[in-house]
C-alpha cells in the first residue's frame, strides 16, 4: 500500500482525475431505511414479514438484493415484471423512509473531502453505487450531498457490480472529453467489492473502514491505500492531490 507525502504548492490542474464514490458505508448509513423499506415491499406485495433478515446488502447491488429476497422469502427468482414493479415500489418507500430515520448519518470527513476535491478541481466526482440511480439520489439529497456528483454507474445500470462500475469509468471518461489514464481514476469503497472492481479495471484503490468490513480485511484485498475513515482532511487529501 501507497504513503505520501502532503505538499501544498498550489499546482492544481481542472479535471485531471475520476474520482468515484460508493455510497453506503462509504459516504452514509441510512440508520436501516433501505431494511425498512424493502420489508415494506414485500409485507404489501407477498404478505411476507420481516422479508430482510438475513439480508447482508455490503457491496451488492440492488438488483441482486431483490433476487436473494425472492429466493429466500419465496423459493424463486423474480419475473421480469416484478422486479421492475418491486423496484419501483422501493425506491417508493425509502423515499419515506429515510426521513423517518433518526440513525441516517453522514460518515467522517465527507464533506470536507467533497468541498477540497469540488473547490480545488481536481477531478470530477462521481458514483459506483449498487444503489438504483433513482434510491442513489434520495439519499444524496437527504443528507445534502447530491450536488457534488455529476455522473455515475448505479445497480439500475448493471446488477453486476463490475459491470456498473465499468460504466462510471466510461461515462466519466465520455464527460471529460476522452482517454483518461486508469491511475488518474480513483475508486473510493468501504467493502472488498468496491476493492476487487477496482483492482479489475486496473484503477487506483481507497478502501475506508468506515462500513462494517473491518480495516484487517480490507488490508488483506490489497487496494492501493487503506483509511479508518475520510478524516482528517490534511492526511486524506495527499491520496487525492
Amino acid at each position: 500500500m501507497k504513503s505520501a507525502t502532503f505538499v501544498d504548492n498550489g499546482d492544481h490542474h481542472p479535471m485531471r482525475k475520476l474520482i468515484l464514490f460508493d455510497i453506503d458505508g462509504t459516504l452514509l448509513m441510512t440508520g436501516g431505511a433501505g431494511k425498512e423499506a424493502f420489508d415494506r415491499v414485500f409485507s404489501e406485495f407477498y404478505g411476507i414479514e420481516q422479508a430482510w433478515r438475513d439480508i447482508h446488502p455490503d457491496g451488492r447491488t440492488d438488483p441482486s438484493l431483490i433476487v436473494e429476497l425472492f429466493e429466500k422469502n419465496l423459493g424463486r427468482r423474480p419475473s421480469s415484471e416484478e422486479m421492475e414493479r418491486v423496484s419501483e415500489a422501493y425506491a417508493r418507500a425509502m423515499e419515506e423512509a429515510l426521513p423517518r430515520s433518526e440513525r441516517f448519518r453522514l460518515l467522517p470527513g465527507v464533506v470536507e473531502l467533497l468541498d477540497y476535491l469540488a473547490d480545488r478541481k481536481i477531478g470530477m466526482l462521481g458514483l459506483a453505487t449498487g444503489n438504483f440511480e433513482s434510491t442513489a439520489a434520495q439519499k444524496l439529497r437527504h443528507g445534502g450531498l447530491h450536488h457534488y456528483f455529476r455522473f455515475g454507474g448505479y445497480g439500475s445500470d448493471h446488477g453486476v457490480r463490475l459491470e456498473l462500475t465499468r460504466a462510471a469509468v466510461e461515462r466519466g471518461r465520455s464527460l471529460l472529453g476522452g482517454h483518461l489514464p486508469n491511475e488518474e481514476i480513483i475508486l473510493v469503497g468501504d467493502t472488498v467489492h468496491d476493492i476487487d472492481c477496482g483492482r479489475r479495471l486496473d484503477l487506483t484503490t481507497v478502501a475506508v473502514a468506515t462500513g462494517s468490513t473491518p480495516r484487517a480485511t480490507l488490508e488483506a484485498a490489497r487496494p492501493d491505500f487503506v483509511l479508518d475513515s475520510l478524516s482528517p482532511l490534511e492526511e486524506v487529501a495527499l491520496i487525492f492531490d
